[in-house]
């Protein structure tokens, strides 16, 4: 019986993207990956194939919209041979090799996978339609200092 691969597609808005070099913040193994706050059909997708929202650790919900974390290690759990990271393209499939700053729209493309009792989804590759610099602050953002 041949085997299917199910691939899920998450477009929304980028947060907290570590796509070009791992999140190096936490213990090994490092990992690539990216918090997407997308729209209440998707995450009604996603939480149907087991895929949960981010929530703080006190169970509530951490962006005031749906968001999900897709993550993928850096290097072989087993011997710590490096993995190649998630690929990067622009909204024309040309590759990209900078950083993808905080509400750039983006097309995630993940492949859930099940692990300790859980449904999680590995972060193969991103799809940037519209780039916010890092650092950068959106345009939409009407937030007065």
């Amino acid at each position: 019986m041949e085997e299917y691969i199910m691939i899920e597609y998450v477009k929304g808005k980028a947060m907290y993207a570590y796509i070009t070099s791992p999140n190096t913040r936490w213990n090994p193994p490092h990992k690539y990956e990216i918090t997407v706050l997308t729209d209440d059909e998707t995450a009604t997708r996603l939480e149907d194939i087991g895929i949960q929202q981010t929530r703080t650790k006190q169970g509530q919900p951490r962006f005031d919209q749906p968001a999900f974390v897709f993550k993928k290690n850096s290097v072989k759990s087993t011997d710590n041979t490096p993995l190649p990271r998630p690929k990067l393209i622009d909204a024309d499939g040309n590759a990209l090799d900078t950083i993808i700053g905080n509400g750039s729209d983006v097309v995630v493309k993940v492949k859930p996978y099940s692990f300790n009792g859980g449904t999680y989804g590995e972060l193969v590759a991103v799809k940037v339609e519209n780039l916010v610099e890092y650092g950068e602050v959106p345009e939409d953002d009407n937030e007065e200092f």
